[in-house]
């Protein structure tokens, strides 16, 4: 599969940054690390972004994935976060652990900065470099089996 092994460690930083965003607001010896690993996986998204912007078969793989989604609705605005196929737990937008990590950190960057704001602890911008990444792994999924024929 394209870029698997990226994928895969860029999924391992995502949830391993999103563990360390938590502990930073319950330990102090965790803090000095959250700034750093914030930096650290907004660099994988910065890679991820570029892989696919340079990539002429994930920008194809995209387009795909968008007429997919679209279908023949009239407005293509609908908001499909319910949706068993592309919604936040849809099955063509990630493997599981990837809908499920997405998931987590999605739902979870308003209490996150929430949290951020009333403790001072810097945690909740690492929480959102990593639910950029999530993000952008499920895109980068939903681009690579919108172009493989269904068997």
């Amino acid at each position: 599969m394209k870029d698997e092994i990226l994928r895969r460690v860029s999924l391992i930083v995502a949830a391993v940054g999103a563990v360390l965003a938590l502990a930073g607001f319950l330990s102090l010896a965790v803090r000095p690390l959250v700034e750093p690993s914030a930096y650290l996986v907004a660099g994988v998204a910065a890679v991820l972004f570029v892989r696919m912007l340079c990539s002429r078969d994930y920008r194809r793989g995209i387009d795909a994935a968008n007429l997919a989604m679209q279908g023949a609705e009239a407005w293509h605005g609908q908001w499909k976060f319910f949706d068993p196929d592309w919604g936040l737990l849809g099955k063509r937008v990630g493997t599981p652990a990837l809908i499920w990590v997405r998931a987590a950190l999605y739902l979870g960057v308003l209490p996150i900065f929430l949290l951020q704001h009333w403790t001072g602890v810097k945690a909740g911008w690492l929480w959102f470099a990593c639910t950029f990444v999530a993000i952008q792994l499920s895109i980068m999924h939903a681009a690579i089996t919108a172009q493989t024929p269904e068997s």
